[in-house]
């Protein structure tokens, strides 16, 4: 299976690598979207050592394909979104086609599946929850937070779930 990672801006952004080496180890080819916000807790570099010349994380990079939201489309057969922020879930619903993340899940036509990560509250907000309503009717599969330690020292419903279990659940979706 190809499938493209996107990466958006949350603490679990961190833990996108091991998803990432995960798929890897299992013969998949991954490709790696990572958010501005993304950026500011885990490097493009880090990514790109395990994926050379698969990480983007700008719209209009020198060298780049001028199409590539399309061409990242078009070649892959899965987008997740792991972790998928309040901000991508929201441009996703509303169709808000800003930076490279949303402007591939706006042209992506085959299975989307994004893993929200967020504070207990941010989650259990009625604008988000409505945002994540919208894209499940919409055929977008939502992997379910996890419950735990957050990275405010609270516990609660909102961290990412381990690699292996998104993992697990991408090939139970996607029958690969």
């Amino acid at each position: 299976m190809k499938l493209v990672l996107g990466v958006s801006g949350s603490i679990s952004a961190t833990k996108a690598v091991d998803i990432l080496r995960l798929f890897q180890k299992n013969g998949h080819e991954v490709s790696v979207v990572v958010t501005q916000a993304a950026t500011r807790f885990i490097a493009p570099l880090t990514f790109a050592t395990f994926a050379p010349g698969h990480v983007f994380s700008e719209m209009f990079a020198d060298g780049q394909a001028p199409l590539l939201h399309i061409n990242l489309a078009r070649e892959n057969d899965l987008l997740l979104v792991a972790p998928a922020s309040a901000d991508i879930i929201g441009k996703m619903a509303n169709g808000i086609a800003d930076d490279l993340l949303s402007t591939v899940f706006c042209a992506f036509y085959k299975r989307v599946i994004v893993a929200p990560a967020m504070n207990t509250h941010m989650l259990d907000n009625p604008a988000v929850a409505d945002n994540i309503a919208r894209l499940r009717s919409r055929g977008v599969e939502v992997i379910e937070a996890a419950e735990g330690p957050l990275a405010n020292l609270e516990s609660g419903r909102g961290r990412l779930p381990d690699a292996e279990a998104i993992y697990r659940h991408c090939l139970g979706i996607c029958r690969v």
